[in-house]
């Protein structure tokens, strides 16, 4: 995403009030990525209760995912050009609509619309954070604040499963499921009134122009994709409008590249700096990313699935199973970035890659000799293995992908770098999802044994691509530059 450069704001935030600010955004943020975690232990739940599809059910996490990614640059520029404060009231504002409308859907398809509206509006909203961030404090001051903004991924990934089963569980007013959205309201609201008062008014200097164009041909394009392949895994044969639908939508990506190739050319701020895919690091980065987030994302909604549904774990038995992912992946971020980048470089992400497959290995194995019996144990070595391999690779990558952008491209890369991010959870969702609900629906017997073979046969998919994701890995600069080993943060 793309923040610009600030103007300073004209009544600056200091002392408490700075600090109540900061609680606001990063609260924002944190309601942001607790929903992209916190719903895949509500899915079992929502299928019995709507009777929602493999297809809606895959919908409610690619069509929140899918529009934040295809929103957030267009969302810092609006901050550019309309101010950080003003944009950031109308995304919270919009997030906590939407999450009314979530929680109060009458059926399946209410919710997935309720949730591609939330996604929209959030790419409103989470962009203006780093841009407060840089208004309200000065350079030097800077690391807390950022530190604290850094830390809530891993918070998200760890309360996320434990506050969805506990609130599922506690039925509060017999909402169920629906208590997962509607407690965004209340937070929503009382953080939209803080930041009326505290948060101060800037925008930036510069006034980039907004790509409408580009940002309609990349979402036809996408959806032209993912709606036959995720409604694919539903009907056995696939439909045959479904092939012509995606050939149709790989060629509308061809005409959005195009056209960003042609507003680059002209200088008029296209979506995506297409001049940055010709740096090798950065190419090989994004695709390394992009490949590597597809059998993650996938495990996430398919793990809770065999848990819940196909063996029988409470919500909250299923969320302390998979609570050890986060904690090891924030565990093993830090050692690869701080520890082993500096001396392995590439090598790093790629011991990372293989740890992530040994975990899925594991993972499958203890679910084939699976039973109703099977507890929260049994799944620890690979879920700790699993989540070590995601942490070793996802922060050096970052820093190997980004480290020879220039300066003057250093926020497009960082949103180039988020956007591929957000794509490849919606796509990852998608592939891997459509792997297992086919294998799913097409399996006859105990309802145990088709769900411990539609995770098995998710196993193979994740691993091809996971081999991919190796290859890829070496068009990595092999070593950070000296310089940067020395003084860049970890």
């Amino acid at each position: 995403m793309s923040t610009g450069t600030t103007s300073p704001a004209p009544t600056p935030v200091t002392g408490t009030g700075r600090t109540v600010a900061l609680v606001v955004i990063l609260l924002a943020s944190f309601m942001d990525l607790l929903d992209v975690t916190i719903v895949n232990i509500t899915l079992p739940s929502v299928e019995n209760d709507l009777g929602a599809s493999s297809a809606q059910l895959q919908w409610m996490l690619t069509g929140y995912t899918l529009a934040f990614a295809l929103g957030i640059i267009t969302g810092a520029r609006l901050g550019d050009l309309f101010g950080y404060k003003r944009t950031f009231l109308v995304g919270i504002a919009g997030f906590t609509i939407a999450s009314a409308l979530c929680g109060g859907a009458p059926t399946a398809e209410a919710l997935v619309v309720a949730r591609i509206v939330q996604g929209l509006f959030a790419a409103a909203m989470v962009p203006q954070v780093l841009s407060q961030i840089q208004v309200m404090y000065a350079p030097h001051e800077r690391g807390g604040a950022m530190a604290a903004f850094s830390s809530l991924s891993g918070l998200a990934a760890a309360a996320g499963p434990i506050l969805g089963a506990a609130l599922l569980e506690a039925d509060w007013f017999g909402q169920g499921w629906r208590a997962v959205f509607w407690i965004n309201v209340p937070v929503g609201a009382l953080a939209l009134a803080a930041a009326l008062m505290v948060l101060p008014e800037a925008r930036g200097a510069t006034r980039p122009r907004l790509d409408a164009v580009g940002m309609l041909l990349s979402a036809a394009g996408l959806v032209l994709i993912l709606y036959p392949l995720i409604k694919g895994s539903a009907e056995r044969p696939w439909p045959l409008w479904t092939y012509p639908s995606m050939a149709v939508g790989i060629a509308v990506l061809a005409v959005f590249v195009r056209h960003q190739r042609s507003l680059s050319a002209r200088s008029r701020s296209p979506l995506i700096e297409t001049g940055l895919f010709r740096i090798r690091s950065v190419g090989g980065g994004l695709l390394v990313q992009f490949l590597f987030f597809l059998p993650v994302m996938g495990f996430f909604l398919t793990f809770m699935q065999l848990l819940q549904p196909g063996l029988g774990m409470t919500p909250m038995k299923a969320g302390l199973t998979i609570l050890p992912w986060p904690i090891a992946t924030t565990v093993a971020a830090g050692l690869g970035a701080a520890v082993l980048l500096p001396r392995l470089g590439r090598t790093t992400v790629q011991i990372g890659i293989v740890v992530l497959a040994a975990g899925f290995v594991l993972l499958a194995a203890t679910a084939t000799d699976a039973t109703h019996d099977t507890g929260v144990l049994a799944f620890l070595p690979g879920v700790i293995v699993g989540g070590a391999g995601m942490g070793l690779t996802v922060a050096p990558l970052a820093q190997l992908t980004l480290e020879e952008v220039p300066a003057v491209h250093a926020a497009s890369g960082s949103g180039l770098f988020n956007t591929v991010a957000q794509l490849a959870a919606s796509v990852g969702v998608a592939v891997i999802g459509t792997v297992f609900f086919s294998r799913l629906t097409g399996h006859s017997g105990p309802a145990l044994d088709r769900y411990t073979t539609a995770y098995g046969a998710t196993l193979w998919a994740s691993l091809l691509l996971l081999a991919a994701t190796l290859a890829a890995s070496f068009l990595l600069p092999h070593k950070k530059k000296a310089s940067e080993q020395v003084s860049s943060p970890t």
